[in-house]
């Protein structure tokens, strides 16, 4: 009876832990904890210290605390189908970018063990291995080709042990093992990303604002090309009609002989076509200039004869 009763009080302090973290933080990012050891959760939440906290725990007792939460804010509910199999929650107030950054950046190298399945092609590289020549029929048994060199064994071609997605077997991890290779890498995962009622994946997280631009402008553009097209003025095609009602009226102007001020400028060119020939030799020096010295901006300068001699052999003939 004393022990149901510590157990429930347990469930509600961890339900009372969830709701103040929901209550606290608007953004949660959901991640995969799959061979991620107690060890290296309490890396991660040192390193996130003070910009988010690290949830881990019975995903049933976390889903009943968002339901009770969901209650006074429903956007809650967004976040309760994310909850399942092995994750874990990180609250944070803070750019999802940099938090994603933090956990990927704490990763640890770990050993193959038995039955476990394999995350990546694992290679057994070609050299000494340290192991005495009695190993070799072990090796051998694995279709390891070997020799003997300098009182150990030495493997003549690198060898996939494992490729990635089978099961380790005893015999591989026991060779690894000996050999003093690990071969997996392990971390944290980001699956989901809620914030404040919203969900979306990973990737979105790799769309930067210089990318949003591009794709705005492009699809701006499209539309004033339909628009031009179709003979149906858009607020982000009038520019464009203007621009080619101007070009209409000056050429009217120029060919009717009917003065308008803005086309005066045009006209006195055309009339003097050495003041012509002038402007457009202008135009085409700055150009070529502009070209240059981007062309000097992207290319080194050399070093000369008497810096490279300085450089290699210490300093000067006579220093």
């Amino acid at each position: 009876m004393g022990a149901e009763k510590k157990g429930s009080k347990h469930k509600k302090v961890y339900i009372d832990k969830v709701l103040k973290l929901l209550d606290t933080y608007q953004k949660v990012l959901i991640v995969s904890s799959n061979n991620i050891s107690s060890k290296q959760i309490q890396i991660i939440r040192k390193a996130l210290l003070k910009k988010a906290v690290v949830l881990m725990g019975k995903n049933s007792l976390i889903r009943r605390a968002c339901k009770m939460y969901a209650e006074k804010n429903p956007k809650v509910n967004e976040l309760i189908p994310l909850i399942k199999q092995n994750i874990g929650l990180v609250f944070t107030n803070e750019d999802p970018r940099e938090i994603r950054e933090i956990i990927v950046e704490n990763k640890i190298n770990a050993p193959a063990k038995a039955g476990t399945i394999a995350p990546n092609d694992v290679i057994v590289p070609k050299g000494d291995t340290g192991l005495e020549p009695t190993q070799t029929t072990f090796l051998q048994a694995l279709d390891i080709q070997t020799r003997i060199a300098k009182r150990q064994i030495e493997i003549l071609y690198d060898v996939k042990l494992v490729s990635e997605g089978e099961k380790v077997g005893s015999s591989e991890a026991t060779l690894l093992s000996k050999l003093g290779i690990k071969p997996f890498v392990y971390g944290m995962k980001l699956v989901r990303v809620y914030d404040n009622g919203s969900v979306y994946g990973p990737e979105v997280l790799d769309i930067t604002d210089e990318m949003l631009k591009k794709n705005v402008l492009e699809e701006l553009g499209n539309i004033s090309g339909i628009s031009l097209e179709l003979g149906f003025p858009t607020q982000v095609s009038l520019p464009y009609s203007f621009m080619n009602n101007f070009r209409n009226i000056l050429a009217i102007s120029l060919e009717t002989g009917y003065e308008i001020k803005e086309a005066e400028s045009i006209r006195e060119l055309l009339e003097n076509p050495e003041a012509l020939k002038e402007l457009m030799e202008k135009q085409n020096e700055g150009e070529k200039d502009e070209k240059e010295e981007e062309k000097e901006e992207e290319e080194p300068e050399p070093e000369s004869e008497s810096e490279s001699d300085d450089d290699m052999f210490g300093g000067g003939l006579f220093d």
